[in-house]
């Protein structure tokens, strides 16, 4: 029999091969820290919605040798214009970017030959029909197109947005169960759940292409779709999966 107090360096090789037997004997998940692996997912969801909201853009300008002469002319066409548009229920009418310029001589920098003015106006409404019937009557009175573009209400986004979360959620779920299946794990537990802004790609602005003449009443247009995309970023943790032992090389 060996002393006490012996160190394990100094005692017989069949005791230190006896006690690393043993520790191999126990199963891996026995050692294990807590039996769960963590995992950091984000599921997602995308729709094509149609686009129930036009914007146009309309601009007035006049050119004349003195300022107050091309002012007065833009003046007068954007208050008939927005008493024009005023007319019109479920239209919104504002005036923005109003700018006086003089225009210089090619020659002589220094000479100015006449002065621009000019004054945008921002027609935005849902009824398609009615918003170009109102662009095409005020394309005849000196107002034009520069720019058309269509998108989403908030309405509209909201009321996707709750069958959205449900779509993203069931994809994170999905992704989750598949690396616990990979991993061996039997059961998934959520820890945290994040919702971030949802967003949606808005459409390029449609140029207009060009000036109506006397006999074109209003442009032709197509609203298009935006895609609407939503996503959630979870943590999971996957439990009952057994540990792995790694031989090393």
């Amino acid at each position: 029999m060996p002393p006490k107090n012996t160190p394990l360096a100094s005692r017989p090789s069949w005791l230190v091969a006896g006690l690393a037997a043993l520790v191999l004997a126990f199963p891996a998940t026995a050692i294990a820290s807590d039996g769960g692996t963590t995992l950091a997912l984000t599921g997602k969801a995308e729709r094509q919605v149609a686009n129930d909201h036009m914007t146009v853009l309309m601009t007035t300008e006049a050119r004349a040798p003195e300022a107050a002469t091309a002012a007065a002319t833009v003046n007068r066409n954007m208050q008939a214009a927005l008493e024009r548009a005023g007319e019109q229920d479920g239209i919104d009418a504002r005036t923005i970017g109003y700018s006086t310029r003089a225009i210089h001589d090619s020659d002589d920098r220094s000479r100015i030959n006449a002065w621009l003015v000019q004054q945008n106006l921002e027609l935005t409404g849902a009824d398609f029909d009615r918003l170009t019937e109102l662009v095409g009557a005020l394309q005849q009175r000196d107002l034009n197109v520069s720019q058309i573009r269509f998108s989403l209400s908030p309405e509209a986004r909201q009321e996707h947005r709750e069958a959205m979360i449900e779509e993203a959620m069931e994809d994170l779920k999905e992704q989750a169960r598949v690396i616990a299946r990979s991993l061996g794990a039997t059961h998934l537990r959520t820890l945290e759940v994040e919702l971030p802004d949802d967003h949606y790609d808005r459409p390029q602005p449609m140029m207009a292409m060009r000036a109506m003449d006397e006999s074109a009443s209003q442009p032709s247009l197509e609203a298009g779709y935006s895609t609407l995309t939503l996503s959630v970023r979870g943590r999971l943790q996957a439990l009952g999966a057994e540990t792995l032992r790694v031989t090393p090389r």
